[in-house]
């Protein structure tokens, strides 16, 4: 993930109250056309943001506290939301101009048209609807729990991989599409999982990319696939989506040598793919119930 920051970085620009001391925060995660970025903010309320550029793209504001604010596009005034959990959706093609009466907490998840087409494409769910209903206010469970999936990341950066952020980012999109920009829904259904190759093709590569950073869309490029018919299709074969299937090998791996080696917890954890030992802790701890440490006594005990 090496271009962290980038559009959370354009993003701030649109924000002057941010540049004041000790008060913005500002975290942000991109992969490839997505970008998440959580920009929250704790001074006085002032001046309102700049008008934004126009770009071919949505926006989903996620609100994460209560939060007033006025909102105008292209010149017009819009209601805004402030109850905490509300989505709003923003047509980045128009200027749009924030004015906050309270301080602000909110996740921005950046939906470019060119990756909603390319998936809407590989999905053949019908055409993509680009006057989507703007600056509407809704809560929406679906994005609430994908935004909050990569809450967790934006404060562990070093933790995020290709794998999984393109799972939440591919599934955003769907959801978007589905929900929000698909003028006439075909209703297809997919419930054939991967071939037995396609299989052991996929689980050997992520096998041998334990850290994750491997791309969605090259393991699928391998079993002859686009990346959202081999997610869907490797879910069926497994029951898991690729990147907790890769989580559980991590585990897995860990336990035989927790059982089966003297290397320390740093060194099992740099082994199996983990960014550091509180890392390899954390995803351990939650999916045995105990600490790696206190797993490998009550074996060898």
């Amino acid at each position: 993930m090496t271009d962290d920051g980038l559009y959370g970085d354009r993003l701030a620009n649109l924000f002057p109250m941010i540049r004041e001391p000790n008060s913005g925060l500002v975290k942000s995660l991109q992969k490839g056309t997505f970008a998440a970025v959580r920009m929250a903010y704790s001074g006085p309320v002032g001046d309102p943001t700049l008008p934004s550029p126009p770009d071919e793209a949505f926006a989903l504001c996620l609100r994460l506290r209560h939060q007033r604010a006025e909102t105008w596009v292209d010149g017009r005034h819009a209601p805004k939301g402030a109850l905490k959990d509300e989505t709003s959706i923003y047509d980045l093609r128009c200027e749009t101009i924030v004015h906050f009466h309270d301080p602000f907490d909110f996740l921005y998840l950046y939906l470019p048209h060119s990756a909603l087409s390319e998936l809407a494409n590989e999905l053949d769910v019908g055409r993509v609807q680009y006057d989507v209903v703007a600056d509407a206010n809704f809560r929406d469970p679906i994005v609430a729990h994908l935004g909050g999936c990569l809450l967790p990341i934006l404060e562990r950066p070093h933790e995020a991989n290709e794998l999984f952020v393109g799972h939440v980012a591919m599934a955003l999109n769907t959801h978007f599409l589905r929900q929000y920009a698909i003028g006439r829904p075909r209703n297809r259904s997919y419930r054939s999982g991967l071939a037995p190759w396609q299989l052991r093709t996929a689980k050997a590569l992520m096998r041998a990319n334990l850290n994750g950073e491997i791309s969605l869309a090259r393991i699928a490029s391998e079993c002859g696939l686009s990346a959202a018919h081999f997610a869907r299709a490797f879910r069926i074969s497994t029951g898991a989506p690729p990147h907790r299937w890769l989580v559980n090998q991590r585990i897995e791996q860990s336990k035989a040598l927790l059982v089966d080696s003297t290397l320390s917890l740093t060194e099992i954890a740099i082994k199996c793919g983990f960014s550091d030992q509180s890392h390899f802790t954390r995803a351990f701890s939650a999916a045995a119930g105990a600490t790696p440490g206190r797993w490998r006594l009550a074996r060898k005990g």
